[in-house]
């Protein structure tokens, strides 16, 4: 089995077992349309506050779903048992990025929606812009959260230890995020240089974590 078809049946196998259970999507989208209510109450429904809390409510999410894809795997072992497939370890990682960038996208579409109902946003014309900046700002949440789910995956205390690591580290993202939909939304200055954070951010960790998560997994 060739590379890509490996990192296709990783990521089709951890889709198919949230499609079953729908225990992670339905977790994750009931937090974030909790947080875009609660802030919409007490900050306002205007425009300009629509970027900031689609950002807090997306990794607010990404943080549970990851947290609780960590901990199925720790109950259920098996990433002991996928490391027992022959093949390179970096495979492993980039099926589980896979999966969790389609699970998070998905939340993105729905997030926009909302917000465009409730903010009034004029979604249509801006929405493949603001598709993309979600989307880039995705690949590094999830880039970052699948390696410190390996990392935490036989820690106590995981559930808890998880946002206290990702959320420092994925700060970058919510501040670019954030400029650049307000770039996007209301013409705010700066876009370019947020949408460069993003992708730099992006292209470092898709480097970097790949390599640390093989080893992690040699460690563990």
């Amino acid at each position: 089995m060739n590379a890509w078809r490996r990192m296709s049946a990783l990521a089709r196998k951890d889709l198919l077992l949230e499609w079953r259970g729908r225990e992670t999507i339905t977790a994750m989208a009931a937090l974030a349309l909790l947080v875009v209510l609660l802030l919409g109450l007490v900050l306002g429904s205007e425009t300009s506050r629509a970027p900031g809390i689609l950002w807090v409510a997306l990794l607010l999410a990404a943080t549970l779903g990851i947290s609780r894809w960590t901990q199925a795997e720790a109950e259920q072992q098996a990433l002991e048992t996928l490391l027992l497939y022959p093949g390179s370890r970096e495979h492993l990682y980039w099926g589980k990025w896979a999966a969790l960038t389609l699970l998070l996208t998905v939340l993105l579409g729905l997030l926009l929606a909302v917000l465009g109902l409730l903010f009034n946003v004029n979604l249509w014309s801006r929405l493949p812009l603001l598709l993309g900046a979600g989307f880039l700002g995705i690949v590094g949440v999830c880039a970052i959260g699948t390696l410190f789910a390996a990392l935490l995956v036989h820690v106590r205390g995981r559930e808890l230890l998880m946002p206290l690591l990702l959320l420092p580290v994925v700060l970058p993202v919510l501040l670019g995020g954030v400029r650049l939909t307000e770039a996007i939304l209301i013409g705010a200055p700066g876009g370019r240089l947020w949408l460069g954070v993003l992708a730099v951010f992006d292209i470092l960790f898709l480097l970097v974590a790949p390599v640390l998560y093989t080893v992690v997994l040699e460690e563990a």
